[in-house]
């Protein structure tokens, strides 16, 4: 599953059952289990609190299901064979929101025994089925009929229209299939699922396996029936109906590695087929990469990519039918190249999951990460191969510098997560899994070899197809495919625990001219944490370059100990660069490395440069690093290679907004010497610019737009933003590129008055174009008057507008710098109102609200109000203390630090 991010960001259902990490059957007390003797039925009396009991195991599925997206629920049969180890007199599984007209079960010889279903036994839809008469050990067949409301949160089977037409979906990860059928909803499973089903004529039906034929009945109705899939999880289960446009593509051509062709579609709302094209011409191209790399054939016998109109996520792997959100897919004119680029990387992310994630699952959610981490460093791989030198090779680390954020918390969550409850499954869609979970696959691979990483990944591959793996399956993979057991110790330092290595480096230099290198180790922490630095430890792949009289040298080792020391054979180093392979941990060093490392930033990789970038900028939150190297630091980066320079700037601007308004031209001053020279060379060849140009153009162009001396920029912009949504006249859509459109719209917004305000409000209420819509949205909620932002909330109440966009406006409100204490307010008044209509994936994320303010007393404030309210977004827990923490630390570092940025840019002496 893919976090659009903006991610994005990105995020997983929340349901609210208490999920006991590797909690069996046998950890319910002997009291629960009516097992006096051996031949005794099992009868579990307390529904259990995690993973289901071990007793019955589902070994394929038939659905029968009856659907129209015209109306509000659809009925179904589900037929679940099934494994008894021993009698039951009972059988627990899940079923949510649905009401069950009979279940019985059926036995080999033909027997039928009758159930009595009773659900909503603990929360998430844990349910039991007592039977008239004891099951025999064995094979046997549920059978449950039942009727259920097509969801409304974008969770399960649900609905959602554009246009005025009414189209059906699924989103099943985690834990929400148990909303569209009843069953054994965990990913240990893994089984054939065979569907039927019947819908109005005139509907597409897309489901995870080929169509075998269709029957035209006579009430105007179809029935759609499906091959049985390969084996897979209830997660992976998709079905799309509705009037969706479809695209036959060209099958995927047989190759080296795959004997067959694949069949290949795209489907997308009416009207949007053509936006296909794009993300369906690169597909082989991926698909081929990927089974080069696996060294094994597309596991699904077709392949569906559907762009549906309202989805939770960025998009979802689910088996030979993958799912987007529209604007995660389709490409348009009006699709800037920083959007087409996210979106062939979410592609090529979708598509490495059929293999890790579908092929090879994890036995249970403390692992997501095997799928989600390798997706993403999967997906970069492979946008580098078909798209060399466009920087997608330092991708994963440029998604692990942004996920320090999170990981410099106390609260800060470890890779591998454990699972005590179902809050817990929400958490490890984050940060924290996708792109520091891909950043240090891309060190173990740098440490390893591509060779060696890549054989443990083949044989990770052949060991655990169609079946479930732990990660100490993959670590033994790892371990056996390289030849290396021991990255394994290393490995697991990472994942098993939260935080970032900090390596304080010395340099030093004795009489005689020998040179040692020392090492201390650290976990990194901002001023005002409250975590112990010296609390823990990694094994760090360490790499070192090293400038001295004999030149530069890369130094490795595996730093186990608290302090390394290195001599230095050579002589004395003239500088050392810390991290010379783009790892996974900061560094800080003496004043006179730090200028020497500036000093020739030019002779460093683009990836030490974005290293050193993150660690001085880090260092100087801690408190070890001065003002004016940051800033000199940045003035480096700025004439670097464009992800660099982006990143320069884009550490710039977050400090500009830092300082208080009566200290900014300082900043201005300092941000048009830095970037207006680079600006004014690119837009000089602006028609001759390659793509890593383009995209760094656009980021200064929106970063001096913010910063610098552009009030005759931001003037023309708002002018182009009124023309682009119509306040004199028809919108004109050629008004606003795609690269300037969410700066048009905040200037527009800013400059352009009542007038402004009501036509883009009216342009996102008409417009079909999904992504255009929410930053409209989003750019108002931040950027209205007072006024306006009150009319604004009550507009979202309206019915115009979904669930998830009166969400987005109400949590956007708050960086409504402005007004943020009239935002607060109505946050407060409209809340129990929004919160109703939310998504549930997105309840639990609402606390982080919090991270918006930054001083004590708004800080405290919020935080009760959602301590209080906390009923209304169940696992809000860990959004709230991180939220919580973040806002104190950026509390911290106004006190501690902006003073001393203000001197450094008015060129004070630091004391």
């Amino acid at each position: 599953m893919s976090l659009n991010r903006f991610k994005t960001s990105i995020l997983a259902t929340a349901a609210s059952l208490a999920l006991l990490a590797g909690c069996g059957p046998n950890d319910a007390g002997e009291a629960d289990v009516a097992q006096s003797a051996e031949n005794e039925p099992v009868s579990l009396e307390t529904p259990p609190a995690g993973q289901l009991p071990d007793g019955v195991t589902p070994t394929a599925y038939r659905l029968d299901l009856v659907t129209d997206p015209a109306a509000d629920s659809f009925s179904g049969t589900a037929e679940i064979d099934i494994r008894l180890s021993a009698p039951h007199d009972r059988i627990w599984l899940h079923s949510l929101e649905q009401t069950i007209e009979s279940a019985t079960v059926r036995l080999e010889d033909g027997t039928e025994i009758e159930g009595t279903f009773e659900g909503a036994l603990a929360d998430g839809g844990v349910s039991k089925i007592d039977f008239a008469e004891t099951v025999p050990e064995g094979k046997a067949t549920l059978v449950i009929e039942y009727t259920a409301p097509y969801n409304k949160g974008l969770a399960g089977l649900y609905k959602a229209t554009q246009n005025d037409r009414p189209y059906l979906a699924t989103q099943m990860e985690p834990i929400d299939a148990r909303r569209m059928f009843p069953g054994f909803d965990e990913p240990r499973f893994k089984t054939p699922w065979t569907l039927t089903v019947t819908v109005p004529t005139g509907n597409q039906v897309i489901a995870n396996a080929p169509l075998t034929g269709t029957t035209q009945l006579d009430n105007g109705m179809v029935k759609h029936s499906f091959a049985a899939t390969r084996q897979i999880q209830s997660y992976l289960v998709a079905l799309a109906v509705g009037p969706y446009d479809m695209r036959e593509g060209a099958p995927l051509p047989a190759n080296s590695i795959r004997a067959k062709q694949v069949p290949f579609r795209g489907f997308a709302p009416a009207g949007k087929g053509d936006q296909l094209k794009v993300a369906m011409d690169i597909t082989d191209e991926m698909v081929d990469q990927q089974e080069t790399y696996f060294d094994y054939p597309y596991p699904y016998a077709k392949l569906d990519i559907i762009a549906v109109p309202d989805f939770a996520y960025g998009a979802m792997e689910n088996a030979g039918a993958i799912i987007y959100r529209e604007a995660a897919l389709l490409v348009s004119d009006r699709t800037s190249i920083d959007r087409r680029r996210g979106i062939l990387t979410t592609h090529a992310h979708e598509l490495a999951h059929q293999w890790f994630g579908n092929l090879v699952t994890p036995e249970w959610w403390n692992d997501i990460w095997l799928n989600e981490a390798f997706a993403t460093w999967m997906s970069y791989k492979t946008m580098d191969e078909i798209y060399p030198d466009q920087g997608y090779d330092r991708a994963p680390q440029r998604r692990g510098l942004a996920a320090m954020g999170s990981d410099s918390l106390k609260n800060a969550r470890q890779i591998r997560n454990p699972i005590e409850r179902n809050a817990d499954i929400n958490d490890a869609f984050d940060g924290i899994t996708y792109s520091k979970g891909g950043h240090v696959l891309a060190m173990f691979e740098s440490y390893l070899g591509a060779e060696e990483f890549r054989e443990g990944m083949r044989l990770h591959m052949k060991r655990f197809e169609d079946d479930a793996a732990n990660v100490d399956d993959f670590m033994q993979s790892l371990a056996d495919g390289s030849g290396d057991t021991g990255v394994v110790e290393s490995f697991r330092s990472f994942i098993f625990q939260p935080g970032i290595p900090y390596l304080n480096v010395e340099a030093t230099c004795s009489e005689d001219e020998t040179g040692l290198i020392t090492v201390s180790q650290q976990r990194y922490a901002p001023l005002g944490s409250e975590i112990n630095p010296d609390g823990q430890t990694w094994q760090v792949p360490f790499a070192m370059r090293v400038s001295g009289p004999a030149g530069d040298e890369v130094v490795r080792e595996m730093l186990t100990d608290t302090v390394t020391e290195f001599p230095l054979e050579t002589g004395c180093a003239d500088w050392v660069m810390p991290n010379a392979t783009g790892g996974y941990w900061r560094f800080t060093t003496s004043t006179e490395n730090w200028d020497a490392l500036i000093e020739n930033f030019d002779v460093l990789s683009a990836a030490e440069q974005l290293s050193l970038l993150d660690s001085v900028t880090a260092a100087f939150r801690a408190g070890d690093a001065p003002a004016s190297a940051v800033l000199r630091a940045l003035e480096a980066g700025a004439t670097a290679e464009w992800d660099v320079a982006s990143a320069s700037i884009s550490r710039a601007t977050g400090y500009y907004s830092s300082l208080p308004e009566e200290d900014r031209s300082a900043m201005s001053d300092w941000a048009e010497a830095t970037y207006r020279p680079v600006y004014d060379a690119l837009k000089a060849r602006e028609d001759d610019l390659d793509q890593g140009e383009t995209l760094l153009l656009n980021d200064l162009y929106g970063g001096l737009l913010e910063m610098g001396d552009m009030e005759d920029e931001r003037a023309a912009l708002a002018e182009r933003a009124a023309a682009f949504v119509g306040v004199e006249g028809e919108p004109d859509p050629s008004a606003v590129s795609p690269e300037e459109f969410a700066a048009a719209m905040k200037y527009g917004t800013q400059m352009g008055g009542e007038d402004f305000y009501e036509a883009a409000l009216d342009y996102a209420r008409t417009t079909d174009a999904q992504r255009e819509r929410r930053i409209v949205l989003a750019v108002l909620a931040q950027n209205v008057d007072e006024a306006q932002l009150e009319a604004l909330y009550e507009e979202m109440s309206g019915e115009d507008w979904q669930g998830q966009e009166a969400w987005s406006v109400m949590q956007q409100s708050l960086n409504n710098e402005a007004n943020r204490d009239k935002a607060w307010a109505l946050y407060q008044a409209s809340f129990s109102d929004v919160i109703a209509r939310t998504p549930e994936i997105r309840k639990a994320q609402t606390a982080g609200a919090v991270a918006s303010f930054c001083e004590a007393d708004k800080i405290a404030e919020s935080r009760d109000f959602f301590t209080a309210n906390s009923d209304a977004i169940p696992g809000y827990e860990r959004s709230l203390a991180q939220a919580e923490e973040a806002a104190n630390l950026c509390a911290a570092f106004r006190s501690e630090k902006v003073g001393e940025l203000t001197a450094a840019l008015s060129g004070e002496t630091e004391e």
